[in-house]
């Protein structure tokens, strides 16, 4: 083999090398760049459903009547073994919209015990049990201080 043969296969040798390092590098900054995207979705989903639990918490411990203003916001009142139990229905875009059209259900569980008033909010995926997000609201009710 002649010494120009040889530095060409050489040369060709290396630039195979190159381009396999830089597809392995590129692979691996593509997985990151999906895996950064889903949890800043799963971060957005959070703050959305904090955000919510969060204003309706507050209206629940200055509000004399919650209740009524949950209906009157289209929560869906049904009984359980709680308590008292309203349903909203969100879609993807974090309107509020029908049970059929939702992604998300935000479901808060009003129950009354001694001289407390407890509500506790849950926001869900309508596919999945996984709750995304939980908060629980105690508040006195009783007679004077």
């Amino acid at each position: 083999m002649t010494k120009s043969a040889r530095r060409s296969s050489l040369f060709l040798l290396e630039l195979i090398i190159s381009i396999l390092m830089f597809s392995v590098t590129s692979a691996w900054c593509v997985r990151l760049f999906v895996t950064a995207r889903s949890l800043v979705s799963e971060t957005q989903e959070q703050n959305r459903a904090q955000n919510l639990a969060a204003g309706y918490a507050e209206v629940f411990l200055v509000s004399g009547d919650f209740e009524s203003f949950l209906i009157k916001n289209g929560g869906k009142k049904e009984e359980t073994a709680q308590g008292f139990s309203y349903r909203f229905w969100y879609d993807s875009d974090w309107e509020t919209c029908s049970a059929e059209k939702a992604v998300y259900c935000f479901e808060m569980v009003i129950t009354e015990k001694d001289d407390f008033d407890k509500c506790s909010f849950y926001f869900s995926r309508t596919e999945g049990e996984d709750a995304v997000y939980l908060l629980d609201v105690e508040k006195y009710a009783g007679g004077a201080l």
